[in-house]
């Protein structure tokens, strides 16, 4: 799998050789961002379970050959453009209270799981990522790390104004904050209003604070 790299500088001396091969990197990364392209705008149109490799080459304008040179499937299709995504979604809010700022947080994550592409990929890939080990690994480093961090930037800020109590585990605020979105988007079904992540806090905070 040829999943979006983090984002880096170029590495310092890169000489001759390098740069005659920047004229066969370059198509390559226009190729690249091509399908990943193709993949997002099929995705926003028709969602996860019509998205095909075929489809994606039709779109991009590139031949199956090179999709599969750098992709297994559609879901590693379908996971590369949320890869290339999550990097530029915050969910970290900072206003200057812990108990609106995690209400916030909640609110947005709501946000982009009903309503934006991203929401729609992992919903089409949660049964994918429990049944593939490399998937759910990627799954995990890439995307989980990045609402892990949200979550903990608040809960240190919390902290350091006393509002919320030291010793806080961050891991168990995300779950506690999060696991019932999941919990309603991908199993009960039940509504997501826009004060849920006010209720959600309120009967939660009690036990930040203690």
């Amino acid at each position: 799998m040829n999943f979006p790299k983090e984002s880096g500088g170029s590495p310092p001396g890169a000489g001759a050789g390098q740069q005659a091969g920047s004229g066969h990197s370059g198509r390559r990364a226009r190729s690249e961002q091509k399908i990943l392209d193709a993949t997002r705008q099929l995705l926003g149109e028709e969602g996860f379970g019509s998205l095909t490799v075929e489809g994606v080459a039709a779109r991009a304008g590139v031949a199956k050959t090179t999709i599969y040179r750098r992709y297994r499937s559609r879901n590693d299709l379908a996971l590369a453009v949320l890869l290339d995504m999550v990097g530029d979604v915050s969910t970290r809010p900072y206003v200057g209270d812990a108990a609106t700022e995690l209400a916030k947080l909640v609110d947005r994550t709501v946000e982009l799981m009903c309503t934006s592409v991203m929401g729609r990929i992992m919903k089409g890939l949660v049964s994918e990522v429990a049944a593939d080990p490399e998937l759910a690994q990627v799954y995990r480093e890439r995307v989980v790390s990045h609402r892990l961090a949200d979550v903990s930037a608040l809960v240190e800020h919390g902290i350091a104004r006393g509002e919320l109590r030291a010793g806080l585990d961050a891991e168990v605020v995300t779950d506690l904050l999060l696991g019932p979105i999941y919990y309603r988007f991908f199993l009960s079904g039940a509504p997501m209003d826009s004060g849920f992540g006010k209720r959600l806090v309120a009967t939660l905070l009690p036990s930040f604070t203690a």
